[in-house]
């Protein structure tokens, strides 16, 4: 679980950097604010499903190529928290910018609350990861 190893202020703060854009802190800081409000006006509670959604979507494992020869071979290895972290975040962030909604701050909304439920881009790529860190287990450093 990473809500045990990060808290709250940080998490926020790694949110706010893989949102920002150009330099832009203080736009992704009020994506982020009016994202929040509107979790809270749906009646949840939005730092418990923001953590859950980062929960249901890093990855346990982590894939390294490496070129032998001409082939590439993978190695999977245990993710740190950091990494983890990291890595859920680019794809929260990705798979709210994929989506069709109006506003961005309303697409991250939903990119939290459909990954807090088990569903969503994060998820999806999770699982691919699995998969092919579970393909090649045999590879090992």
């Amino acid at each position: 679980m990473i809500e045990h190893e990060h808290d709250q202020e940080y998490v926020k703060r790694q949110i706010v950097t893989s949102l920002m854009r150009n330099g832009n802190r203080a736009v992704a800081e009020c994506i982020l604010s009016k994202a929040m409000f509107l979790l809270r006006d749906e009646g949840t509670k939005p730092q418990i499903l923001v953590m859950e959604a980062i929960n249901n979507s890093a990855p346990l494992m982590e894939v390294i190529g490496r070129k032998r020869g001409r082939t590439k071979i993978f190695f999977p290895r245990q993710a740190s928290p950091s990494k983890r972290l990291s890595i859920a975040l680019k794809w929260i962030v990705s798979g709210a910018r994929a989506r069709l909604d109006y506003s961005m701050s309303t697409r991250l909304a939903n990119e939290f609350t459909s990954l807090a439920k088990g569903q969503g881009n994060g998820v999806r790529q999770k699982m691919a990861l699995h998969q092919l860190a579970f393909k090649n287990r045999n590879n090992t450093y």
